[in-house]
């Protein structure tokens, strides 16, 4: 053998071995019957044989061609499975484990849609919710430790991540429902003037809030700092304090009735929830299949 035979020469054999008839071979593989018959041609040179024998019956298959039909078969397979990137994906039978870096506020608010989708279509699979600080979710993601960031990540900039943006959100307060004397006629002077439990989690999302009310001179009188959003509900509930809150976890909240969800009295801050991803799993079959998923799920959702 030589350079003439590649993939292509070998898919051409293949092409030929299945269908026993060059003008369907050149079909299947949009080429011109003409182009097909000198391919084999050259096939025949390299091989040293005629490999099909043209009958009333069609192209019949020489003994050369029906032993190497197997090898030539798996060679093309093993090509474009391995090499070519082009392995088989199916989403009813596959039971892979997706990791996926989030932030509290995108899995209250993108969880359980993902969850929903997948259900329908791929039954089998399954998502890990992975806790990853900054600079650390860079590296996982680019090693394939992680396979999504989803949510507000502003430091996965690099041009080694894709991303694409999923929805916006901003801030609302939650406080107790009985806490009528503060729901009543909220306003900025209520706000500054309550209690209040402020959230310090692991997120962008609550940095963003702090700079935003100290450049512009909103105090908030702290009673209790938290690093936790679940802990909320039970606490407000029980006490007359006020906590801002992105407002994907309190929609989360909300059909805790001893709970009541104000705007704020000043114009919220904004932030893009993006999903995000390493370039080298952007052509991976069973990747692009979840994004497609994730993005219908969500995307349709906030139209």
């Amino acid at each position: 053998m030589n350079g003439n035979f590649n993939v292509q020469s070998m898919k051409i054999f293949l092409a030929i071995f299945d269908h026993r008839s060059v003008g369907a071979a050149a079909a299947t593989l949009g080429m011109s019957q003409s182009g097909l018959s000198t391919a084999l041609a050259r096939l025949r040179s390299t091989l040293g044989d005629a490999l099909f024998i043209n009958t009333a019956a069609g192209m019949q298959p020489t003994t050369r061609a029906k032993e190497l039909s197997l090898p030539i078969r798996e060679a093309v397979q093993l090509i474009e499975q391995r090499i070519m990137n082009k392995a088989f994906f199916d989403p009813a039978t596959d039971e892979r484990e997706f990791r996926v870096a989030a932030s509290d506020t995108a899995e209250a608010m993108y969880l359980p849609r993902a969850l929903n989708a997948l259900n329908q279509v791929a039954p089998r699979v399954r998502l890990r919710v992975v806790v990853t600080a900054q600079p650390q979710l860079q590296r996982a993601l680019s090693e394939g430790q992680v396979d999504l960031a989803l949510g507000y990540f502003p430091d996965l900039m690099s041009a080694e991540f894709v991303r694409r943006r999923i929805g916006q959100h901003g801030f609302v307060c939650i406080c107790g429902a009985d806490n009528r004397n503060l729901i009543r006629d909220f306003s900025l002077k209520k706000y500054t003037e309550a209690r209040h439990v402020v959230v310090e989690a692991p997120t962008r999302t609550q940095g963003l809030l702090e700079t935003y009310v100290q450049k512009r001179g909103i105090h908030r009188n702290a009673a209790l700092t938290t690093p936790h959003f679940m802990s909320l509900p039970q606490i407000l509930s029980y006490t007359d304090l006020i906590a801002t809150v992105p407002d994907a976890i309190a929609d989360a909240f909300a059909d805790n009735r001893r709970l009541a969800q104000l705007p704020l009295p000043f114009r919220s801050p904004v932030f893009d929830a993006h999903l995000h991803w390493s370039k080298s799993v952007n052509n991976d079959p069973a990747h692009r299949w979840l994004r497609s998923i994730l993005f219908e799920a969500f995307v349709s959702r906030s139209q």
